[in-house]
């Protein structure tokens, strides 16, 4: 329950609101924006989604106040191009801590450390105008540019080259939050595995194991070989494949995870509810295409003539479930067993 005694300027719900909502948009628009550079892509998505994180968590701490946001204080917001709407979303910014300063809030309140958020907010838009700016497509200025900035969670311990344990603790909390026992850095066979989750209690599906491979990557992409080693490594535990990630995947790697039903997730789907489905399907590039078209199942094809009839080859991440229908079901191969038994046992 949030402290009912808040004193905020009048008006800083709807701003609040408003300026969640211009900042939605301008991440939906550049979502699917192709011009960007690989890192002007990557740092785009993370200031966003750090920006929008710390908005929402200062609506939640409003939610139970009198400075609940009403329904009526969306509006839709219009912008030419990006410059143009980090521009406006920064008016909005300093408009509120312009009414936050006049107060003179003492350091130890709320409303002060609400303060302190939009300030740190205010940075992470100086990053995008600057990434976003024209002459910033050079990776290398544009790192040096980025280092340069006070931030949150950019430069936090853990989260630099070559480190990582950042992404993997965020992907660990969201699959506690989603009924698993997880933990970060195992081994197997001398490969080191980034997560691992079991389910509890189990729901006798094939995502009661998951091993996760977790890429916070500032200029690289993904490829077809992280796919192949991560698929190899969940046939190896019999679990289900997860990537999670912040870069740009290859056309190519993103077919085979498709394929191989790798459960791809970025960092707007660690704050879902339930573990996300794979992607299994594709947009029509047609109008009026009414067809079934053709699933993950079919383009991966089957197993060699040679195994296809033998008794327990089948295509599965773990034995002793088959894949069933066009989609992503599998249904246990052997129904009458003990809750905690592997499906594996006894095939």
């Amino acid at each position: 329950m949030t402290d009912e005694t808040l004193s905020l300027p009048p008006g800083f719900d709807r701003g609040l609101t408003q300026l969640i909502d211009a900042i939605e948009t301008l991440r939906d628009a550049l979502s699917d924006e192709e011009t960007l550079t690989t890192v002007q892509a990557v740092t785009t998505r993370r200031r966003l989604f750090l920006a929008l994180y710390a908005l929402k968590a200062i609506r939640r701490q409003l939610a139970d106040t009198e400075h609940r946001p009403s329904q009526g204080d969306h509006e839709v917001v219009t912008w030419d191009d990006p410059a143009q709407a980090l521009y406006h979303i920064k008016l909005r910014l300093d408009r509120l801590l312009e009414d936050l300063s006049i107060q003179g809030y003492d350091h130890s309140s709320q409303e002060y450390s609400i303060e302190q958020t939009l300030e740190t907010i205010r940075d992470h838009i100086v990053i995008l105008q600057d990434a976003l700016s024209e002459g910033s497509t050079d990776n290398s200025t544009l790192l040096e540019k980025l280092s340069s900035h006070r931030s949150v969670y950019a430069d936090v311990a853990g989260r630099g080259v070559g480190d990582g344990r950042w992404l993997e603790y965020q992907l660990q909390r969201a699959l506690m939050r989603w009924g698993y026992q997880a933990e970060t850095r195992q081994h197997l066979f001398g490969l080191e595995v980034d997560v691992v989750a079991n389910r509890k209690p189990k729901q006798q599906q094939p995502t009661d194991w998951i091993v996760a491979q977790c890429k916070d990557w500032t200029s690289d992409t993904i490829t077809p070989s992280t796919i192949f080693r991560l698929c190899t490594i969940a046939f190896a535990c019999r679990a289900m494949p997860v990537l999670c990630h912040t870069t740009d995947i290859t056309a190519r790697a993103e077919e085979l995870a498709r394929q191989f039903e790798v459960r791809v997730l970025d960092l707007r789907d660690l704050e879902r509810g339930a573990l996300p489905a794979p992607q299994v399907y594709k947009p029509s590039a047609e109008l009026n295409e009414w067809p079934p078209q053709n699933n993950v199942r079919d383009y991966r094809g089957t197993l060699p003539v040679m195994f296809y009839g033998e008794p327990g080859k089948r295509f599965s991440y773990v034995p002793g479930f088959s894949p069933v229908g066009m989609d992503y079901d599998y249904e246990p191969i052997d129904t009458d067993r003990d809750d905690d038994t592997h499906p594996a046992a006894g095939h």
